[in-house]
């Protein structure tokens, strides 16, 4: 399949902190993203309930 795939930015806000990642709560009720801390871009803190963005696209199979 030759599709161009095209990532769309979303927002989520943080719904839970461990030790070793992050569960975010994607805006629109599309879900929630499980994600660890080594992938998480940011000079503050994290705390619960603050707003993030991250860019999303399609998965292509190879």
């Amino acid at each position: 399949m030759d599709v161009e795939l095209q990532p769309l930015l979303l927002r989520g806000v943080i719904k839970e902190i461990t030790e070793v990642g992050v569960r975010i709560g994607v805006n629109g009720r599309m879900g929630v993203l499980s994600l660890p801390l080594r992938c998480i871009l940011t000079d503050k803190p994290l705390e619960l309930g603050q707003e993030c963005e991250f860019y999303l696209s399609y998965v292509n199979v190879l």
